[in-house]
């Protein structure tokens, strides 16, 4: 105990003192580490909301279920209910159905409608009526009063209804009054969906959705003796009832899926939000090694009056340690500001890409606070550890030198870059590794061994920069410029700090630029080539309800007598392959082959066309590929509504829908569904082109209205493919923050660097001065030294940037989420771009030059 008080007196005197003497270094090193942590913990704390809000509304929804009965691509009969209600196994079965639907005015957003008999339900599902409401007879008058309906707070409060009032609801095929009979309670059920949901009686549900005698799935509880039965005993029991495609599933499936899902996409943004603090780990870096450079002397007298090197180190790891500490400290109130924005973005691009979440309020996770809190500690630990080792070796002899040490490093250069040749060689090898259970691992560590790598390059670059390009700046831009970069040899290593954050800044940045202009230049080529189509029209609120809403044999009919356009229908049915969700679209491969084409992964077959318009093959999109390992030449064996799929793969696309993979197949290989067509979904091509587009579409609207009515979704092929290139750049907005941020704690590094320089050679620069020197000729030395280190870190950055861009677009992706891209450059955003990156590190250089001269010269040439 006594060590640590005498240790801490110590770093009060020793360290903390000097700190605060300079308190303007310190405070521009404490706002990039916390900007980097305050990156990082929001990220993660936004990423961890709408998790919890995903898991904990599927955890609600499917209520305290042991097991639950459904049919993949299909409903279950309503007349299996009392057989499972018989089965000894079975103590509660409750069936459910579920939809998104919305008001007739279509002024509010569809919210979430859930149809179960209030009586079977109750051991599932917990859900009270508010407070000044006979829980019993709003149950009562559910069951019996047609077309009723229970609202969630929130909802009531988002319609401007109440109790007693009545209100004009829509579904994919009908309208109809609803009484509302009571709010529920914000409690239980009524927390799902983010509180925008309601709740009616599975016979008004029927009746409104027009699906009489089926249900979606049914809910089971089991009776304490199957509690211990593995799967396959459990299923084999039920094996009897489940016929005709029917299923036994566990209920945590559909979390399971989402949420790896969205933890996929939750490790890509931590590792790239991760990208800032390690940038700000350079800060922590220059300014611990600063100090102990600038107190070489002071060192050597407390090692000369006892002080072991121990303590030294110690003290100096102790002075990161405080740096992280007060960063994190600081970076909490940046993180309450931060986000209130990336929350709505990452929770939107989450819904827009794998599953709809409605985050209702934000979590503060105890555990994400501890890891940002951890990391950053960590992180500015192994920053101050070269600096402290460099500290604690200063020999006792030096307190009576009146010249600080030669830097140490000086000989390593050479060393240091074949230790970085040797990591950037195994980044490729190593990126080829496969990932564990979904995760890229290998391909993180490869980047993360790509930016170290490149960094351990930047000395011996500064080095050969340094001496070959002296000669030349003194020919053009005179005796500063020369010796600018003499300076920048003869510090190599110092200078290489800073270098290498703007070298891990430069490289994100490039390579997010060529990543971000492949995937969309590639979406591009997708949407006009696969979805292509003049007018496409679906059951009213498909897209919602995931498709599952088909058009009658009368709208069929209405749609396939339209003048003037070629029909090309498709039905979508969103299911699971081995656990992994996949779509499966069926669709008329000859129709689609006249007006858009696949973009092929690998050559088509000769005879594909035909293979597949006989129905005799199967296309999967590289996602589906890359995800199950079912490739060209495999079997895709599965089943939908009750009909058994063998069918071969003859060939992988390229598809970018997000919410799993894709498997093409003809249309009539999908069972007919009793009283409707296949269709969920129909493309219009106009036959000629027409002059006015606009008009001719217009035209076509009113057409489609005259013939099938107002109860359809229609959407211009122009704008589809407009909204998706706009899903696309808006799924790229929280990137570009981030990478922003980074160049803005790269920009201070510079700074920081060059005010170390200064410092450190201000009675050498002060001996210029007075030997002839001008304040012009020095500051133009500095300028120029920043203009080597900029250029410098933008190549090596730009080398680098391009191989992070190829691990991003083959690895990467490839594993987290499946797919690859066509490799493009936009050179026209580096070229305009990278400048502007060179303009800003020049710019982080004007307050180390104008602090050359803060103080007089005497004084700073007189001895201490």
């Amino acid at each position: 105990m006594r060590y640590l008080i005498t240790f801490f007196r110590l770093f009060v005197w020793f360290s903390a003192r000097h700190l605060k003497q300079n308190r303007g270094r310190a405070l521009t090193v404490l706002l990039g580490i916390a900007m980097g942590a305050a990156v990082f913990t929001s990220v993660r704390l936004s990423i961890h909301a709408t998790l919890d809000s995903f898991s904990r509304s599927v955890q609600l929804l499917g209520g305290r279920s042991d097991a639950v009965v459904a049919r993949p691509g299909g409903r279950v009969p309503e007349s299996l209910i009392g057989p499972l209600l018989s089965h000894p196994l079975v103590e509660h079965a409750s069936p459910v159905m579920s939809a998104y639907i919305r008001p007739a005015d279509s002024r509010h957003e569809p919210f979430f409608l859930i149809g179960f008999d209030p009586i079977l339900d109750r051991p599932f599902r917990s859900w009270n009526s508010s407070a000044g409401s006979d829980d019993g007879q709003v149950w009562l008058d559910l069951i019996t009063q047609p077309f009723s309906i229970i609202l969630s707070e929130p909802l009531a409060e988002a319609l401007h209804v109440k109790p007693g009032q009545s209100i004009l609801l829509e579904c994919a095929h009908q309208s109809a009054d609803f009484s509302i009979l009571a709010v529920m309670a914000s409690e239980g059920l009524a927390l799902a969906e983010g509180g925008l949901l309601a709740v009616t009686d599975i016979a008004t549900f029927q009746e409104f959705t027009g699906s009489v005698g089926q249900v979606d799935r049914i809910d089971l509880i089991v009776r304490p003796i199957a509690e211990d039965m593995a799967d396959a005993e459990l299923r084999g029991r039920f094996a009897p009832l489940l016929a005709n495609g029917v299923d036994f599933f566990a209920p945590s499936d559909t979390r399971n899926s989402g949420r790896g899902m969205i933890r996929a996409y939750q490790l890509n943004l931590s590792i790239l939000s991760f990208a800032s603090l390690f940038v700000g780990m350079f800060l922590v870096y220059s300014l611990v090694a600063l100090n102990a450079a600038s107190r070489r002397r002071e060192l050597a007298i407390l090692r000369s009056i006892g002080a072991s090197p121990r303590l030294i180190f110690f003290l100096f790891v102790a002075e990161g340690g405080l740096f992280g500490l007060a960063g994190w400290i600081t970076a909490v109130p940046i993180s309450s500001l931060l986000v209130k924005y990336l929350l709505g973005g990452i929770s939107q691009t989450i819904s827009t890409l794998f599953v709809r979440v409605q985050v209702d309020h934000l979590v503060l996770s105890a555990w994400e606070l501890m890891l940002s809190f951890a990391v950053t500690i960590v992180v500015a630990l192994l920053a101050a550890l070269q600096p402290a080792r460099e500290a604690m070796l200063v020999n006792p002899k030096e307190a009576l030198s009146m010249s600080a040490a030669a830097d140490r490093s000086l000989s390593f250069p050479a060393r240091l870059a074949m230790v970085g040749l040797a990591l950037i060689a195994v980044v490729l090898p190593l990126s080829g590794l496969p990932g564990w259970q979904g995760v890229p691992l290998p391909g993180y560590l490869a980047v993360f061994l790509l930016f170290v790598g490149f960094s351990l390059l930047s000395p011996f670059a500064l080095q050969q920069t340094g001496t070959f390009t002296a000669p030349v700046l003194r020919r053009l831009a005179g005796m500063p410029a020369y010796l600018a970069g003499r300076y920048v040899r003869d510090t190599r290593t110092r200078t290489a700090v800073s270098v290498g954050a703007l070298i891990t800044a430069v490289a994100l940045f490039a390579s997010l630029v060529i990543m971000v202009h492949s995937f969309r230049r590639t979406v591009e080529i997708w949407v006009e080539q696969t979805v292509s189509g003049d007018l496409f029209v679906a059951p009213r609120l498909a897209e919602i309800n995931r498709f599952r809403d088909l058009f009658t044999p009368e709208e069929e009919a209405a749609l396939q007598s339209l003048d003037g356009v070629d029909l090309v229908p498709n039905r979508r049915l969103f299911l699971t392959f081995r656990g992994f969700p996949y779509q499966l679209e069926a669709m008329d491969f000859e129709a689609f082959s006249t007006y858009g084409q696949f973009i092929w992964l690998t050559a088509p077959p000769v005879d594909a066309g035909d293979t597949l318009n006989r129905g005799e093959g199967v296309l999967v999109s590289e996602v589906f590929a890359n995800q199950t390992g079912i490739t060209a030449g495999d079997r895709f064996v599965a089943r939908v509504g009750g009909v058994g799929i063998d069918l071969p793969v003859i060939g992988v696309v390229r598809d970018y829908r997000t919410r799993g993979g894709v498997v093409f197949v003809s249309l009539d290989r999908i069972p007919l569904v009793p009283g409707k067509s296949r269709w969920s979904g129909v493309r219009l091509f106009f036959r000629e082109t027409p002059p006015d587009r606009g008009q001719r579409l217009s035209e076509l609207r009113g057409q489609v209205i005259r013939n099938v009515g107002d109860r359809v979704n229609m959407v211009n092929g122009a704008d589809l493919r407009g909204a998706v290139l706009k899903i696309f750049d808006e799924t790229f907005a929280v990137t570009t923050v981030l990478l922003l941020i980074a160049l803005a704690v790269a920009a201070l590094g510079i700074t920081t660097t060059l005010t170390v320089l200064v410092l450190e050679r201000a009675r050498q620069l002060n001996t210029i001065f007075a030997v002839g020197g001008s304040f012009h000729q020095i500051r133009s030395m500095i300028f120029w030294e920043a203009v080597i280190m900029v250029a410098v870190g933008e190549v090596i950055g730009l080398v680098c940037g391009f191989i992070l861009s190829y691990l991003l677009v083959f690895v990467i992706n490839r594993q987290s989420f499946g797919w690859t891209f066509l490799y493009q450059v936009d050179w026209m955003a580096l070229v305009f771009s990278l400048p502007l990156i060179v303009g800003t590190a020049l710019l982080a250089a004007l307050p180390a030059v104008r602090m050359v001269f803060r103080e007089p010269p005497a004084t700073l040439m007189r001895e201490r």
